[in-house]
């Protein structure tokens, strides 16, 4: 198991290893009320976003799920949201074959079929008005030391401090042989 305590919001945590079938990903936190009225925990993949879950609390007061791929959202999959301001949550991912199980608070809220291989997964990104208190990953091999710097040699993700991306540049002898791009 590895664990992130407290990172800043907006940020994108990498993931050093490939995302597979049985990998889980919990994210502890708390919803604070701010101008945003929102908040969004997204997998990113390059320039693409492979699993968006944004919260929102003004109009709609739903959970939307997607994907974007170079800027093109995908359909919208959208729930009640069971959170509100103030509320301590649990987010929890759990990585299957064909989909990713997203539960909130032990309540099982969607399954998100794949719309891009989850090998490609390179980071966990947050923003909005939340407050993080933990990531636990957990279901990883963990061969790599997840406190050293990403392999992948870009300078960030789109909307979480680049304007613009760079593909990744593996290592010589990096074991994700997956390149999407």
């Amino acid at each position: 198991m590895h664990l992130v305590s407290n990172p800043p919001v907006p940020s994108a945590i990498p993931i050093h290893e490939p995302l597979r079938d049985g990998c889980k990903i919990d994210v502890h936190g708390h919803v604070v009320h701010g101008h945003h009225k929102n908040f969004a925990v997204e997998l990113l993949s390059g320039p693409h976003i492979v699993l968006h879950v944004n919260f929102r609390f003004h109009h709609e007061h739903e959970v939307v799920m997607n994907s974007c791929s170079h800027g093109v959202w995908g359909p919208e999959v959208r729930h009640r949201n069971p959170l509100h301001h103030d509320q301590h949550f649990h987010l929890h991912i759990h990585v299957k074959h064909s989909h990713l199980d997203i539960e909130v608070n032990g309540h099982h809220l969607a399954a998100f079929h794949h719309r891009f291989p989850v090998e490609s997964v390179q980071a966990i990104g947050l923003k909005g008005d939340v407050y993080i208190e933990k990531i636990n990953f957990s279901g990883f091999h963990f061969h790599r030391d997840w406190n050293s710097r990403p392999e992948y040699g870009h300078g960030g993700f789109i909307g979480y401090g680049a304007t613009s991306y760079v593909p990744p540049a593996y290592a010589p002898g990096h074991g994700n042989h997956y390149n999407p791009y």
